[in-house]
């Protein structure tokens, strides 16, 4: 399992800037990940990207297959790869540099963005680290329904695409309770169930929506 907090973007030959709060959680076993970018400062009230999938790459190449996606309804044609190498300057950094569609031009250009992971802590008595995966059941293709929430540790994700519409949830573990720190959109997404004690294979309905928990990890 893993967080990992996005410190950079550079668009090359641009300098490095950092205009959002960007973390991935990705879950330990099935790889499947939520990306959420959200435009700074708080309170969120607009989001950059967000991104659901699975990570398919390795330690020195990094590949992520798009399944959801807030910028088109066609996750799938989306290109999101990158070599990944230890930071030059800063200890402890990953360094992932290639070439992706810049949001503001539409033009392919070279990147490099700055990634720290975030250590995972145990919260509220769980008294191991957890995470768990849930997946929207009955997920739509060309334009439908999707969602996922991915929760590693003190730290939860969610989105959903509802044709056009995108929501999203980020919620934080922060002196002795959860707190919900983004919300964009209508859609009710259930972060909340991550800390209830659910178990691999169960469901959930919010909203008349039905929700599986593919995964729960402890650690």
């Amino acid at each position: 399992m893993s967080i990992s907090e996005r410190l950079y973007i550079r668009w090359l030959p641009d300098p490095a800037s950092e205009p959002t709060s960007t973390l991935v959680l990705t879950a330990p076993r099935t790889r499947k990940f939520v990306d959420l970018r959200l435009f700074t400062p708080t309170p969120f009230t607009a989001l950059e990207w967000g991104i659901a999938g699975r990570s398919v790459g390795t330690p020195t190449h990094g590949k992520w297959v798009h399944e959801i996606s807030s910028r088109t309804a066609r996750p799938e044609d989306e290109a999101d790869e990158g070599d990944m190498a230890p930071h030059p300057t800063l200890p402890g950094v990953e360094l992932e540099s290639g070439r992706m569609v810049h949001p503001g031009s539409g033009k392919v250009r070279e990147y490099e963005e700055a990634w720290k992971a975030v250590p995972v802590l145990p919260v509220g008595g769980e008294g191991e680290r957890v995470a768990v995966l849930l997946e929207m059941r009955g997920e739509g293709v060309g334009g439908g329904r999707r969602g996922a929430v991915v929760r590693v540790g003190q730290v939860c994700q969610g989105i959903v695409r509802d044709g056009e519409e995108v929501s999203v949830q980020r919620w934080e573990w922060a002196e002795g309770e959860w707190r919900e720190t983004a919300r964009i959109g209508r859609f009710e997404i259930p972060c909340d169930v991550t800390w209830a004690g659910v178990k691999e294979g169960d469901s959930v309905e919010r909203g008349g929506v039905v929700w599986d928990v593919n995964e729960v990890a402890l650690f």
